[in-house]
């Protein structure tokens, strides 16, 4: 009876919008369920959930149909300025949050309602009727109260609302029990001075000093996927404000400083890794990509997101791997990086009212808990992380939401990259004697800090 039913709304939708109208329906009314089509561009949403949560919303709005495509993350700037350009652009793009600060002319506000139409079937052989809604839509207080806190300080600017997050991730450490179960390591580190230990234990060698397994991939640039995210990480932990009032600050203080400088002490420790003078040397630039290395059993250790988990499951089912929360430097005051993506509706879009709902419905608090479930992400709400606490997978991710955050604001989150790629590089070259090494590295740090300045 159900199935009759919605073939007999469909009917309805298609007589109404080919002009045959509904028996008493306003122009206003015939006009809200008028079909149209809305453009959405994504990179790493997973796009088969997506698809199946855009068919739940297709029952509620059989008139919006939706096209979703899926971009690479390097094309999609330069397709997203040149659609505009051409007056062709999408009306919802899923974008990183660092993307926001540069894209944020291009976006509509969220506003306060939307008008949608549905139809109401009243039963007792009456004509199904066409109902036009005003639904209120996520308020800055509501975004507040019920997110986790970075999504407020990202996604609000200029006391407006540029859209919202499906998910919220953070760093953790996955790890291969058996490897270190092979190196004698009992039982896993809980904190930094264990781990080095571990590290130490599972990085092997040949007769040449070459590396044949590596502890953990870190050090480097490169090859190293998530390399601005640790070394920013690390730069917190050791106590550093990367921005203080709208500016770079990890810079600050550096005039006549010694190593012990929290900013060259973070970077010592995260490059420590891939000098060979150092005890901790596990890798080097001579490896494949961190993620490929960890896949194929030659890393112990891993440095990644839960977004991750998924595709190791799969290109590596036969790997025994775990993974626990990101150690802490001060666990009374952790820290770590908030890495997400958020759904927004385009300036130029001629469906804004619907874009806009459907931002709402795939947003909301019972499409997010559909979505993380099936795609293995930590909620941003907080009604939703007290049960994914409960994961053994997820616990670590979900928990580091609540304190996850994003540092920084610029609008070319590239050049932010490669200050911190060129940073790291010149810490691993070598140099002649302390005094010169330490000239040196304050010089590096002080010119990736204008560099990234520039782009705030």
């Amino acid at each position: 009876m159900m199935k009759k039913k919605f073939v007999i709304t469909l009917l309805i939708c298609f007589l109404v919008v080919s002009g045959f109208g509904c028996k008493g329906a306003t122009t206003e009314q015939e006009q809200a369920v008028k079909p149209i089509k809305l453009e959405y561009w994504t990179v790493y949403n997973d796009v088969e959930e997506l698809e199946k949560l855009i068919k739940e919303y297709q029952t509620l709005r059989p008139y919006v149909s939706v096209n979703i495509r899926q971009l690479s993350y390097d094309e999609f700037d330069a397709k997203f300025t040149s659609a505009l350009a051409d007056d062709v652009a999408p009306d919802l793009v899923s974008q990183h949050i660092t993307w926001l600060t540069k894209n944020k002319n291009r976006l509509a506000t969220m506003p306060a309602s939307v008008k949608m139409a549905r139809y109401y079937d009243p039963g007792q052989f009456q004509d199904t009727q066409i109902v036009v809604d005003t639904i209120a839509m996520p308020t800055k207080t509501f975004v507040e109260k019920n997110m986790v806190k970075s999504v407020y300080e990202n996604v609000v600017k200029d006391n407006e609302i540029y859209g919202l997050p499906m998910a919220v991730d953070s760093l953790a450490i996955y790890y291969n029990q058996d490897l270190l179960d092979r190196a004698g390591v009992a039982e896993i580190p809980t904190d930094w001075e264990k781990f080095i230990g571990a590290v130490k234990a599972t990085t092997k060698f040949d007769k040449a000093g070459n590396i044949i397994q590596s502890g953990v991939a870190l050090g480097t640039a490169s090859n190293i996927t998530n390399y601005f995210d640790i070394l920013s990480l690390f730069m917190m932990q050791s106590g550093v404000k990367m921005t203080e009032n709208g500016k770079v600050s990890f810079a600050n203080g550096l005039k006549g400083a010694t190593r012990d400088h929290p900013t060259l002490k973070a970077i010592d420790f995260y490059t420590s890794f891939a000098q060979q003078t150092k005890e901790v040397y596990s890798w080097n630039n001579q490896k494949s990509d961190s993620f490929t290395e960890f896949t194929r059993g030659n890393s112990a250790f891993y440095v990644g997101y839960a977004y991750d988990y998924p595709t190791i499951k799969k290109v590596a089912p036969q790997l025994n791997i775990k993974i626990m929360p990101m150690f802490q430097l001060n666990p009374e005051n952790p820290s770590n990086i908030a890495n997400y993506w958020v759904e927004s509706v385009v300036n130029k879009s001629k469906h804004k009212n619907e874009a806009w709902d459907l931002v709402r419905f795939l947003t909301s608090a019972e499409t997010v808990k559909k979505y993380t479930d099936a795609t293995f992400r930590p909620s941003p709400y907080r009604s939703q992380i007290a049960e994914q606490q409960k994961n053994e997978e997820m616990s670590s991710f979900a928990t580091q939401a609540l304190f996850a955050e994003n540092w920084y604001i610029g609008n070319n989150l590239d050049i932010a990259k490669n200050a911190f790629k060129d940073l790291i590089d010149g810490f691993n070259k070598e140099s002649t004697d302390e005094k010169t090494r330490l000239k040196r590295d304050v010089d590096l740090v002080a010119g990736a800090a204008s560099k990234i300045e520039q782009t705030f």
